[in-house]
């Protein structure tokens, strides 16, 4: 079923009876010039009209495919590459697209990303045996529909793993960075990138006002936020719904995620950031004011809770993260380690 399709009946009708982060490496056209690749990470790729800028590069073990998916869509040149954070499921494919340039005689994509990614990619550098391990533990059985979801466990395990290497040392670096916002031409049109620190401090969200097309990255990941994963670093929630809620006032009327399914609609896509927002701003306050009045850790994971009518939602389950997990991030944050 194309994805957009899906996606409506799926958030219309609330029922979900088949997988969401879907695993493919297949491209679907979306719109007039712009296409998705789903994979482990998606890639979402957009025509120009003066090369092909792509956001996200899927991760080492798939970004082969996914070039190879772009190539039976477009042969323009990819201009551009487009990093919404630094995760490596989103950068690590990043040398199939050098190589696809390099067999064509052609440089290497522009890359654009915050400033914080090339701090990752340090970090990474620094703790890669750490982060094989921890990937292996969290990756090592994933049979449902998860994020991302597949069956296959060579699959989501990516080849740079299987070398020992978390990033291939091909992984490419940005070119160009920014702090806050960063806007743009493709071609004739206006292309703005803004920084908002959510699942990671290095997140970016991409729109394009013209077309009211908006790139969301792992803000949406059509599972509960990743605002707590206990094996990895401190994640932001209040940040994230903030950033939810600059995107709701931008009117988007198609909504490009790395992970699940596009949205069509500006009251579809407004309902599921509001949602997500929503629910993520009612645990920090209660979080906060349970630690304000001198509650242990214990005691606000018992009593903090989301109700479930939302965690049905499709768009909410908690496959991947879940509250629980949100609200001792929410501690970490605010008031340390200790309980």
């Amino acid at each position: 079923m194309h994805p957009i399709e899906l996606s409506t009946k799926v958030i219309d009708s609330g029922i979900v009876d088949q997988p969401l982060n879907r695993v493919t490496n297949e491209i679907t056209e979306l719109a007039t010039d712009l296409a998705i690749v789903e994979s482990f990470s998606h890639s979402v790729v957009w025509d120009t009209g003066d090369g092909l800028m792509c956001f996200d590069a899927s991760g080492s073990g798939s970004g082969e495919a996914v070039v190879q998916s772009i190539r039976s869509w477009r042969t323009s040149p990819i201009s551009t590459l487009v990093y919404t954070h630094g995760h490596a499921d989103h950068v690590g494919g990043s040398f199939a697209f050098a190589n696809d340039a390099a067999s064509k005689g052609a440089p290497a994509p522009h890359v654009i990303g915050h400033e914080n990614v090339v701090k990752r990619i340090d970090r990474y550098t620094t703790t890669n045996e750490w982060n094989l391990r921890i990937n292996r533990r969290q990756f090592g059985g994933i049979k449902s529909d998860m994020k991302p979801n597949t069956g296959n466990l060579s699959a989501a395990l990516s080849l740079s793993e299987k070398a020992d290497q978390f990033l291939p040392l091909a992984t490419l670096r940005p070119d160009e960075s920014f702090t806050d916002q960063l806007i743009i031409q493709a071609g004739n049109t206006s292309v703005e990138f803004h920084h908002a620190r959510g699942e990671t401090d290095d997140h970016l969200w991409g729109w394009i006002p013209e077309k009211k097309w908006l790139f969301t990255g792992d803000f949406v990941i059509w599972n509960y936020p990743n605002a707590g994963n206990p094996q990895k670093v401190q994640r932001y929630a209040l940040e994230w719904a903030a950033a939810l809620r600059r995107m709701i006032a931008q009117g988007p009327e198609l909504l490009l995620p790395a992970h699940g399914l596009p949205i069509e609609g500006k009251k579809r896509i407004a309902t599921v950031l509001d949602d997500i927002a929503t629910s993520l701003e009612t645990l920090v306050s209660q979080v906060i004011d349970m630690m304000n009045a001198g509650e242990t850790l214990d005691t606000i994971i018992h009593s903090v809770k989301v109700p479930q009518h939302i965690l049905d939602k499709p768009y909410m389950r908690p496959f991947y993260d879940e509250p629980e997990f949100v609200v001792r991030n929410i501690w970490r944050l605010y008031g340390g380690w200790w309980d």
